[in-house]
């Protein structure tokens, strides 16, 4: 059972969470070096370790970003799921339209090259 819930990291400062995560790498360096001696009895420890950075610089990222503070940051309350949801949506389409835009650039330039053959 993971010990590190985001509603706890969010509690941290942005220095608190750097310094848990130097501790985690420490710590899953020491798993894997007890892991390769067969000293390990649980295993599994190396990916709860992992999933916790993996979930500290999310939400630090998250923080610095902008898309959703950490607690005790900032004026506002914690934005909830609903007011990050339509940020995150704008931002995924956008690239989109843009690729599809590059890809048919390409098709409709080939288009006229072969009307101007014919």
């Amino acid at each position: 059972m993971r010990e590190l819930k985001a509603e706890k990291i969010r509690d941290m400062t942005e220095d608190e969470i750097e310094t848990r995560i130097r501790e985690l790498h420490e710590e899953l360096f020491n798993l894997r070096f007890r892991n390769a001696m067969r000293q390990l009895q649980n295993p599994v420890l190396i990916r709860e370790r992992r999933r916790d950075i993996a979930r500290m610089r999310t939400i630090l990222v998250e923080h610095r970003k902008g898309v959703r503070k950490l607690s005790g940051h900032g004026d506002t309350p914690q934005a909830g799921a609903a007011a990050v949801a339509p940020r995150a949506a704008k931002a995924v389409k956008e690239p989109k339209r843009e690729t599809t835009e590059r890809k048919r650039a390409p098709n409709e330039a080939k288009k006229a090259a072969k009307e101007s053959k014919k």
